[in-house]
């Protein structure tokens, strides 16, 4: 499948060109790759692999920063497949199959950082640490302001840095007691 992406052409191959070009038959396809979705991840995990891009999802706030430097590193090696793997439709397809673990890391990290956030504020911020972990915030930092290397890890590992302060002060506020509520409720109690 690798290949037949490379190779172009603007469609998605089917599991029939996968398995022609495999000399496999389709059903052999099938038996290691059960849905598309698993098709695609396992072509995002092997491009990964293939173009040294070993870092992986964030198991804490404290791996998200340690991993930023690498995974800008990983994308700067290899540019133009990075490039390809976000702005074309087969790179897309492939990157999107590993959404669902995507967003579990890193709820799962902003869970760590801050567990009183709200839900709503847990999935912004989810959201936008995922962003400064990709290649999308790579691209923007690369095209729009010449950041390559390790001023771009970073620019981007400060900027995760400060978000991530922001949320461990606003979960500890969330959980923290209000210290005016009982002085309230005990002393300014209505007149009968």
């Amino acid at each position: 499948m690798a290949a037949l992406v490379e190779e172009g052409g603007g469609q998605e191959p089917t599991n029939r060109a996968v398995a022609e070009r495999a000399q496999v038959t389709e059903v052999t396809v099938y038996r290691h790759f059960p849905s598309r979705e698993l098709l695609l991840k396992g072509l995002w995990e092997h491009l990964n692999r293939k173009d040294g891009v070993r870092v992986g999802m964030p198991e804490s706030p404290a791996d998200l920063l340690a991993k930023i430097g690498p995974l800008m590193a990983s994308f700067d090696a290899s540019p133009a497949q990075i490039i390809g793997r976000i702005t074309t439709q087969q790179g897309r397809a492939a990157r999107s199959s590993l959404d669902p673990e995507r967003r579990e890391a890193f709820q799962a990290v902003v869970a760590q950082a801050a567990p009183g956030l709200a839900e709503g504020e847990q999935t912004k911020a989810a959201a936008v640490l995922q962003l400064l972990y990709s290649a999308y915030g790579w691209i923007s930092l690369r095209e729009q302001w010449s950041l390559t290397g390790k001023p771009a890890a970073d620019a981007l590992g400060w900027a995760v840095e400060v978000l991530l302060a922001d949320l461990k002060s606003r979960g500890a506020a969330s959980i923290a007691p209000d210290p005016f509520a009982q002085f309230t409720q005990s002393t300014f109690q209505p007149e009968s």
